[in-house]
């Protein structure tokens, strides 16, 4: 049941995005009071609610919390719960089976009502997962999903107090692969402009250089080899903009990070099988012949 505060301001942007064994709803709702009464009750669900805006105060198994951005309420589907939301309240609810997590920590259903506090390093972690993910778009991947979903439980368990044994499973799945992709992000919006050596990755993500570098040999690569094969593409990419073509081959190579000009060309030539000057050429006289028509 839904009782808005403000009849004139009723205006809610609610977005659902179902995967295997996980629900995700991101929410921008009106002031309101939310109840959901025993009649409505379907399902055990565990319910993981982070305040993203504005604030929210929950009532469940006759403890109160009051939520604010950051901040997360741990609720169960399978209790009634009242919920007043603040005017621009913002919300991002996980829903997942509670078998799924339940086997990860211990007593999970005595979190029930209970909150957890916004400088949770777990917490900052999986909010920071999933929106990295979101901004991807490799949730609408189903090839993806059935790993997505795996590190995301791992990070809930880690979030929620997982028992020894299976926080140091869930640290070398999902705690690994969200690192990595903070990581990876990173180097992509530094390229260029930051250093991305592992040196100052290591200060900037608060991670031993070590850990740094066995996440990438996990992958079957280096750091360095990772980071070079990035500047390449962003060099690739620069070389076959149009808007790019008045600027010098050896600009290009700097503004992506390479301070060796024959060394960047050696290393463009090896990974395209071409020189970074016929990447140019073959790219101008494709678009002067323009789309193929079929």
């Amino acid at each position: 049941m839904i009782e808005p505060i403000d009849p004139d301001d009723m205006l809610a942007d609610v977005t659902f995005r179902k995967l295997p064994g996980l629900i995700i709803m991101r929410a921008d709702r009106f002031q309101a009071s939310y109840e959901r009464r025993p009649s409505q009750i379907e399902g055990d669900n565990l319910l993981f609610t982070v305040g993203t805006a504005g604030g929210f105060s929950a009532v469940q198994l006759g403890r109160e919390c009051e939520i604010r951005p950051g901040e997360a309420f741990i609720g169960t589907a399978a209790e009634p719960v009242f919920k007043r939301l603040s005017k621009g309240c913002g919300s991002l609810t996980l829903s997942v089976p509670f078998s799924m997590v339940a086997a990860m920590v211990p007593g999970l259903d005595r979190k029930f009502g209970l909150s957890i506090p916004a400088e949770t390093p777990q917490l900052r972690l999986l909010t920071r997962y999933l929106s990295l993910l979101e901004k991807a778009d490799e949730l609408a991947e189903p090839e993806l999903q059935p790993s997505v979903v795996r590190h995301i439980y791992d990070l809930l368990a880690l979030t929620l107090g997982a028992s020894s044994d299976a926080a140091v499973a869930a640290g070398l799945g999902g705690g690994r692969a969200a690192r990595l992709r903070e990581i990876k992000a990173d180097i992509e919006r530094a390229i260029g402009k930051e250093d991305v050596s592992v040196g100052a990755l290591s200060v900037r993500h608060r991670l031993q250089v070590r850990y740094i570098q066995r996440l990438f040999e996990a992958e079957g690569t280096t750091l360095t080899e990772y980071v070079t094969g990035r500047r390449l593409a962003r060099a690739h990419a620069m070389l076959a903009d149009g808007r790019n073509d008045a600027l010098p081959i050896s600009s290009v190579a700097f503004e992506v990070g390479f301070t060796d000009h024959p060394y960047f060309n050696r290393c463009f030539r090896r990974r395209y099988g071409a020189s970074p000057s016929e990447v140019r050429a073959s790219e101008k006289a494709r678009r002067r012949q323009g789309p193929s028509v079929n």
